[in-house]
């Protein structure tokens, strides 16, 4: 049995990273269903989102695939948007994309503040820190850099399975 019937959050997985990994497991632990949304699913190629969204699609599906929650979890792309409230948008792409799943009850998020554009349409909020004693600070921006600064240590942020799609996406130019 379930805490929560459907859960959601919104990572933009420029790379898919360890972070972002401990948010979707929380909640495939406390959800019946999980919808994950990449953001800014229409742009790619530019500093800030390099990664077109089929690729980060692909990485959370590598690491997902093989596990017996992947069966509730759903992954779609939601689009920024400047002329509509950004809760009723990615709301309303969540209904339009699962119309048989009950309404979310959770959104999860990693930092609380990012509850706030959520907090008169989403009953629940699940926290899941970036910082803990056992938890290192980690962001996109952090990995993209070291990635960018051909700097190794990424490797421990990322997951194995998708090593090979960062190196392709990001060196296979030069």
């Amino acid at each position: 049995m379930f805490k929560y019937q459907h859960g959601f959050c919104i990572i933009r997985c420029q790379p898919f990273h360890i972070g972002h990994d401990r948010l979707i497991k929380k909640m495939m632990e406390e959800c019946a269903w999980g919808t994950v949304l990449i953001a800014a699913a229409q742009e790619s190629g530019t500093e800030k989102n390099p990664l077109p969204y089929f690729v980060r699609k692909k990485m959370i599906q590598n690491v997902w695939r093989k596990n017996e929650a992947y069966s509730r979890l759903k992954i779609i792309g939601v689009k920024d948007v400047n002329n509509i409230p950004w809760n009723a948008h990615v709301l309303e792409t969540i209904k339009k994309e699962e119309p048989d799943k009950p309404k979310p009850d959770i959104i999860y998020v990693g930092d609380e503040s990012e509850y706030r554009f959520f907090a008169d349409d989403v009953p629940n909020v699940g926290v899941c820190s970036r910082t803990t004693q056992d938890f290192p600070f980690l962001s996109g921006n952090m990995v993209r850099d070291m990635i960018a600064l051909k700097d190794n240590r990424y490797k421990q942020f990322v997951h194995p399975e998708n090593l090979e799609l960062i190196r392709k996406s990001f060196y296979e130019d030069e």
